[in-house]
C-alpha cells in the first residue's frame, strides 16, 4: 500500500491500496477475496484482502486506520504487483 492522498479539499486523505510485489516471475494473481467491506472501519494491521498465484497464497493487511472507500478491483479480478485494488479514507 502507499500513502497517495489524492483529495484536497476533502479533511480526510484517500489512500490508495496497491498490490505488493508478487515476485520476479509472477505477472498477475487473483484478488480472491475482500475481507472488508466499503464503508467498514478497518485498524493498521487488520486484513484487507487475499492474493493467490499459482503457488501461493497470501493476505495483504492495511498499512493505516481509516474506512475502505473504494474497491477497484472486485472479489476474483486479475492484479498485478503495484496495482491499485481500493482506496482507503484515512481516520
Amino acid at each position: 500500500m502507499c500513502y497517495c492522498p489524492l483529495d484536497s479539499d476533502d479533511q480526510k486523505p484517500l489512500v490508495e491500496v496497491t498490490v505488493p510485489f508478487l515476485g520476479e516471475a509472477v505477472t498477475t494473481a487473483m484478488l480472491i477475496v475482500w475481507w472488508v467491506e466499503l464503508g467498514e472501519r478497518i485498524s493498521m494491521g487488520s486484513p484487507l484482502f487475499e492474493v493467490g498465484t499459482d503457488k501461493t497464497v497470501f493476505e495483504v493487511a492495511a498499512e493505516l486506520d481509516g474506512t475502505l472507500a473504494e474497491v477497484l478491483t472486485p472479489n476474483g479480478g486479475t492484479v498485478a504487483s503495484g496495482a491499485v485494488v481500493g482506496r482507503i479514507r484515512a481516520a
